[in-house]
Parts: structure tokens; sequence; C-alpha cells
């Protein structure tokens, strides 16, 4: 049965992180984690826990109604490919300027049941059954029309069914090969004179891995040196190069990670760089609260 989103917590809730944006004090906000370009945060109500993950300020109703249109869609067809995913509903309020703030809105979850903690407390018995469900899943869902974020840290393990958490970047192309989502929308954190250089320089490199198996495989894999799970790679790519046409390789692995720790700490230097100049030198509120330094 679909949960309630609690509108009036929400609301409140955003109240709050307004606050710490003009403050720069997010003492106030129970932070479950930083997204690349987004926040996630918990919220605590009568009837229950909610994780809630802001997305980046929309600036007109149309460009909202685009991306809930888009949102809607990529459940649908995830459920298609029967994909379990964790239920998601989308809340949102308009504010006095027009812009639109939006939240995605999922139940809370046990968090000592991510697959990213369980590789770290269960054996490798566990993590060998856990990666065939992972691998059974991107057989299933992922097409050049589809594709799927799926680091570790965006699966749960209940009651032994494997569902997937993150789906805020909804991830389709057309029949052309060109993004069904606004990409405009997850760069407006980088400072405005960048936005389409970086736009236009790092799109391809960030999207295309995420709708073909290998890249998909790659990402994740790459994604346990952040974890500190690199000592699972080589039972992980025994597995996975049994399914794949093109094996992948432990020094690909280590590769891949590097130049996507480069990427990504770039982007956020730029993302830093952008809130000094609006705070000090504009003295204006920075729109966007940001992670603390990744330790990559």
């Amino acid at each position: 049965m679909p949960f309630i989103v609690p509108g009036r917590e929400l609301a409140e809730l955003e109240e709050r992180v307004q606050k710490a944006l003009a403050t720069t004090d997010d003492r106030d906000l129970e932070i479950l984690g930083y997204g690349e370009v987004t926040l996630v945060l918990r919220l605590e109500t009568r009837d229950g826990a909610f994780a809630c993950k802001r997305l980046p300020l929309f600036h007109d109703r149309r460009r909202f109604e685009n991306y809930r249109r888009t949102l809607e869609e990529y459940l649908k067809r995830l459920a298609e490919q029967r994909l379990c995913v964790a239920e998601t509903q989308l809340w949102h309020m308009t504010l006095p300027t027009g812009s639109v703030v939006a939240y995605c809105v999922q139940q809370a979850l046990p968090v000592k049941r991510l697959c990213s903690t369980l590789l770290h407390t269960e054996g490798e018995a566990w993590a060998a059954a856990f990666f065939t469900r992972f691998l059974d899943s991107l057989d299933r869902v992922v097409t050049p029309g589809l594709g799927l974020d799926a680091q570790a840290s965006n699966w749960i393990d209940l009651d032994g069914e494997l569902t997937y958490l993150d789906v805020t970047t909804p991830m389709m192309r057309d029949a052309r090969g060109r993004e069904r989502l606004d990409v405009r929308l997850f760069f407006t954190s980088l400072p405005w004179a960048l936005r389409d250089v970086v736009r236009l320089s790092m799109s391809k490199a960030i999207f295309d891995k995420f709708y073909e198996r290998r890249g998909v495989v790659l990402d994740f894999l790459g994604n346990l040196h952040k974890e500190r799970l690199d000592h699972l790679v080589p039972m992980f790519l025994r597995q996975a190069n049994a399914r794949l046409p093109e094996p992948i390789t432990k020094e690909e692995v280590a590769a891949y990670y590097r130049g996507d720790a480069r990427m990504w700490e770039i982007i956020q230097r730029l993302r830093r760089a952008d809130r000094f100049w609006h705070r000090t030198i504009r003295r204006r509120t920075y729109p966007f609260l940001l992670p603390p330094v990744v330790q990559r």
C-alpha cells in the first residue's frame, strides 16, 4: 500500500534547509548522505521515518513537470523489467519566485541492510550470491535506451530481495541516443560560465557507461575502491567475465576508478569555488549544501 507523503513536515524540512543555506550551519539537519549532485536527509514524523532526496532547484513549473513525467516513466519501465524498486514518491512546493523545490521521498530503510554495508559485514558466500543477483538484474534491465547507476550503495537487501534505491536520475535515451532527462538540471551547481562547457565535455563520460552492462559492471567494481572493498574485485571479475562478451581486467577497474575520481574531484572543486564566489564576493546565499571533501 503506498505510503502517505508527509507534506507539512517536508515543508518544515525545507525551511530548515533554507536556514542552513543562509547560515552555512547544517547541524539542524540529519544528513544520510551526499550524492554527487543531490542531498539525502532523514525526516522523522509521527507516521514513521523517511529518506528525502532534495533535487536541484527547478526554475519554473514546466521543467519540474518534465522531470516528473520522466521519473514516472522510468519507474514504470524498471517495474516492467521486474526490477524491485523502493517505493518512491515525488513531493514539491512552489517558491514565491516561481521556482519549484522537490524531493524524492522513500520510507527509511535499515541502513545495516544496504549492500555496501553488507559487503563489509557478510562473508564471501553472501557477496558471491549478491553479485549473481546483481548481474541477473543488469541482464533484465540495461539496454541502450534504459540505464542504471548500480553502485553498491544504491541497493538494499530486504528479506532476501534485492531492491534498487536511487531513481532520482532517470536514465533513459530516445531512439537517437539522446538523454530523456534534462541533464542541464544536474549541472546547475557549477559556476554559470562553466556549466555548458562541463556538460558538453563530461556528459558523455558520465552517462554512457550506464547504458551497457559492461559499463555498469565496471562502474560498480570501480566504486568498490571508494567503499574500501577492492579485495572483492577479483572474485566479482570472475563472475562478471563469465557473462560479458569482452572481459574486464583488474587493471582496467583500477584505471577506471582513478579517472572517475579525478573527474568528480574537478567538478567538486568547481562547486566549492562557486560557493566561495557567492558567499565572499557577491555576498549572496549559495543555493546548495556541498559534501565534505571525499577521500577517494
